[in-house]
């Protein structure tokens, strides 16, 4: 008796903001590890970039991103499902002694990175740097300001200006640090929570599959998996 043709593999495609890269290429080996014969196909992109591809047509079987990425194609997707969550930080190279908190961004002669204009990351820099002013003055956000060198539209570009050495210091997030960089919190009166959520895409071809990577990602080994990264487990 011939056995019949083998069950073809089955590839999920994911667009994901890039602030969840690094540990997506953790989680993504070990969830096709564990599931014989389905695969995750991610692209990383900013948040608008993101929405963008979505709303243009661009193929996908879910979503991973925040509100402002979910937001502008919410028609298109199903039940979002809180994901992780992480606070916004002053990044710089570790040990520096330049920068050591969110006041000495104002310092003359610093060298600052900050989302592009409209971006969710320049939107959440220019809300923690307003509150500040209550501490720091009226004029700290605009001395600040003077002091952008250049703006990056997705944080995987923010982080890696800063690894490149052209700048002395970016307002990112906690999720940021690496083994050469330090994300310094901001003073918990300034600070902002982005939640990033996951949902599938309505009518998209592999319902299923996406759906159990889903599952995984609320798994346990997961969610251990976030914190090694620095996010905060979202509820």
């Amino acid at each position: 008796m011939t056995a019949g043709p083998a069950a073809a593999d089955t590839t999920v495609s994911a667009l994901m903001v890039s602030v969840a890269g690094p540990p997506m290429m953790e989680l993504i080996p070990a969830f096709e590890k564990s599931h014989a014969g389905v695969h995750v196909q991610p692209v990383f992109g900013g948040s608008q970039n993101i929405a963008a591809q979505l709303a243009t047509g661009a193929p996908a079987d879910m979503l991973v991103g925040g509100p402002s990425t979910m937001g502008p194609v919410s028609a298109k997707l199903g039940p979002a499902v809180p994901l992780l969550s992480f606070r916004m930080a002053v990044i710089v190279p570790k040990g520096s002694t330049k920068v050591r908190g969110l006041r000495d961004l104002a310092k003359p002669g610093l060298r600052l990175v900050l989302g592009s204009p409209g971006s969710p990351q320049a939107r959440f820099a220019h809300t923690v740097l307003s509150k500040a002013e209550a501490k720091y003055g009226a004029d700290f956000e605009r001395k600040v300001m003077a002091n952008v060198v250049t703006t990056k539209s997705a944080e995987s570009q923010i982080v890696a200006t800063m690894k490149n050495g052209a700048a002395d210091a970016a307002v990112g997030f906690t999720s940021d640090a690496t083994d050469t960089l330090d994300a310094l919190p901001v003073p918990p009166e300034d600070d902002l929570v982005t939640t990033v959520s996951v949902a599938l895409v309505t009518g998209a071809a592999h319902t299923a599959a996406a759906q159990s990577f889903i599952d995984y990602l609320r798994s346990a080994d997961a969610q251990a998996i976030l914190r090694k990264y620095h996010f905060e487990v979202a509820r």
